[in-house]
């Protein structure tokens, strides 16, 4: 039998940039402890990775659920760090969790590295006392410098939507307190991301603004308040949603929209339609296909993958978490919208990984493994 301990480090290093998905560094981080030694050294490049389900905790149950599109395999982990906490995942490998402590902290599942964000008290909530604990932040985003391979905390920026007026407030880790971007449009903010080395939001009326982290300015796009094919009625109902994603440089807008209100939400009543900003143009074009792209949405920053079949994933395709979920809170079983919708037919098909029932501080999510 061939001893795979003896292989030069330069061989073994090939191997591992052959590597795609997270799985299958973890196998070769087990051969033996000369190949775990690469992969500690992480001297190769990490390919970027279709992102994980995190299912919701269990009430007295420190462990939660990864489901692995790529192996369609559920792996369990023991999070004491995360349970009992609303949680928030991102492209980059971390979550952003809030507990009834009110203690705000960035934690990644997969290296067990936790850190402290500023506290709650550094945020200007108004109405402060109508809003439980779970309800304080809606939406969070974890960005990292577009140069560096591996997140580290020095590399990571922390954006969160916030308080009843969805205010923006931002920091860094290792920062006293959040730092509140200014509402120009008055109507609160929908959604954030990162293209390139520029941060964009979405305002309440459609508004599209470029933000300067360093100097808080905010620049106004000047481009329509809603692409011209959808007729929106901003600010949105309930069951419309406005999404933004970064995709491989391009900055797209996903229109998520229920067709029809049923008591129980239904995959089959899920539309889509994507855009691109045209900045020449200073307009919303309307996407008839996303190429060799999957965008991920859902209660979390989304995100777009460029070939997701090597991950077993479909291009042209939506993979999506349903909101509707929250509405029933805080009543017994809780139904949750788990599908792929597909650009090319419209047609939306669930995903079933077996039972599970969410709590209200964490919905199910997606979070990108990185080492």
């Amino acid at each position: 039998m061939a001893d795979w301990s003896k292989l030069p480090y330069d061989i073994i290093h090939k191997v591992a940039t052959y590597l795609m998905a997270v799985e299958d560094f973890l196998a070769f981080s087990a051969v033996c402890r000369s190949w775990r030694s690469v992969y500690v050294a992480k001297q190769w490049h990490q390919s970027p990775q279709v992102p994980w389900l995190m299912l919701s905790g269990i009430e007295n149950d420190s462990f939660r659920s990864f489901i692995s599109l790529y192996r369609n395999k559920v792996y369990n982990s023991e999070l004491p760090e995360v349970h009992g906490r609303r949680c928030w995942g991102s492209s980059s490998g971390w979550l952003v969790t809030v507990g009834n402590d009110l203690d705000i902290r960035l934690h990644n599942p997969f290296t067990r590295v936790s850190v402290n964000l500023p506290p709650k008290s550094s945020l200007r909530i108004h109405f402060g006392e109508i809003l439980g604990w779970y309800e304080i932040i809606e939406k969070a985003f974890v960005f990292k410098k577009p140069c560096t391979s591996h997140a580290n905390e020095e590399d990571l920026l922390v954006m969160i939507i916030y308080g009843p007026l969805k205010q923006l407030a931002f920091c860094r880790p290792g920062y006293s307190s959040w730092r509140t971007v200014k509402d120009i449009s008055h109507t609160g903010y929908i959604d954030v991301t990162h293209v390139k080395d520029q941060i964009f939001a979405l305002c309440g009326l459609g508004y599209l603004v470029v933000i300067d982290i360093d100097s808080l300015a905010v620049t106004d796009i000047n481009g329509p308040q809603a692409p011209e094919h959808v007729a929106l009625s901003l600010p949105l109902w309930h069951w419309e949603h406005l999404i933004l994603v970064e995709s491989s440089g391009d900055l797209w807008m996903v229109y998520q929209n229920h067709t029809s209100i049923r008591r129980r939400s239904s995959v089959e009543s899920i539309e889509f339609y994507v855009y691109t900003f045209d900045f020449s143009k200073k307009r919303w074009i309307r996407l008839s296909s996303l190429g060799d792209h999957a965008i991920f949405v859902g209660d979390n920053c989304s995100m777009s993958i460029r070939a997701p079949e090597r991950f077993n994933c479909k291009s042209n395709s939506i993979y999506f978490i349903g909101k509707r979920m929250e509405e029933r809170w805080p009543c017994g079983e809780v139904h949750v919208d788990l599908g792929v919708y597909s650009i090319t037919n419209g047609i939306s098909e669930p995903l079933r990984f077996g039972p599970d029932i969410p709590k209200y501080y964490s919905f199910p999510l997606w979070v990108t493994p990185t080492f």
